[in-house]
């Protein structure tokens, strides 16, 4: 009985560990999700200023602002990278908590 009992408690707190880290790494996810769109949100606007520029006809203004962008947008698509890796892990850690379970 004892026996049982600690494998039921080992196996709760295994479980409890897995959806702990699962939702850690979901709400990380959704951080770098946010900060994904912020970086696409000033490449927008550093495109807009160099159109801009470009009618205006100051093009080394509208050079520095498309570096701008594309460097935003570089940004962009590693925050979205990071965002899917951490995806995967919190889905890792629930796949490990479903498979304790149907174990048990």
């Amino acid at each position: 009985m004892k026996k049982r009992l600690l494998l039921f408690c080992m196996l709760l707190s295994l479980i409890g560990t897995a959806a702990a880290q699962s939702d850690y790494y979901a709400r990380k996810a959704q951080g770098y999700q946010r900060e994904a769109e912020y970086y696409q949100k000033k490449a927008d606007g550093y495109r807009r200023e160099a159109a801009y520029y470009t009618r205006k006809g100051d093009t080394d203004r509208a050079k520095t602002n498309n570096r701008w962008a594309s460097d935003a947008m570089d940004r962009y698509k590693t925050q979205m990278r990071w965002a899917s890796e951490a995806n995967d892990k919190a889905a890792m850690y629930l796949r490990w908590a479903a498979d304790t379970l149907k174990k048990q």
